[in-house]
């Protein structure tokens, strides 16, 4: 049968592609593999090439913007929370002392800070 009849695809020249998404690439235990390669000095260049990633991927999985898990871990406590306002409404740390003090981003710092203010209405 040539291509062009109803139901039979034409050859591809060319093989499918691999899947976009990061999870659907690496197992969570490549994802380990290579956050421990990378922690014991191993170059994100070298870790791209060796898991058919990018460098770019590498660098959000290492940072852990792409690894759930260890997002998660990373998370301040309530009590974190609690000192992080207090601390910065009675001395004078400023919030990217804080930031830099919790290894959080700043923006974080700010959102905690918003968020322990009383409202305008309670007064």
């Amino acid at each position: 049968m040539a291509p062009g009849f109803p139901g039979e695809l034409p050859e591809v020249a060319y093989p499918s592609a691999p899947p976009r998404a990061l999870g659907e690439r690496l197992s969570p235990t490549d994802r380990g593999t290579l956050i421990a390669a990378f922690n014991a000095g191993a170059s994100q260049k070298q870790l791209a090439a060796e898991y058919g990633i990018s460098i770019r991927s590498v660098k959000r999985l290492v940072r852990g913007n792409s690894n759930r898990p260890q997002a998660t871990n990373n998370r301040l406590t309530p009590d974190q929370r609690h000192t992080i306002a207090h601390t910065y409404a009675t001395t004078g740390a400023t919030q990217a002392e804080l930031a830099r003090d919790y290894s959080v981003d700043l923006s974080t710092i700010k959102r905690i800070l918003r968020e322990a203010r009383p409202d305008a209405g309670d007064a």
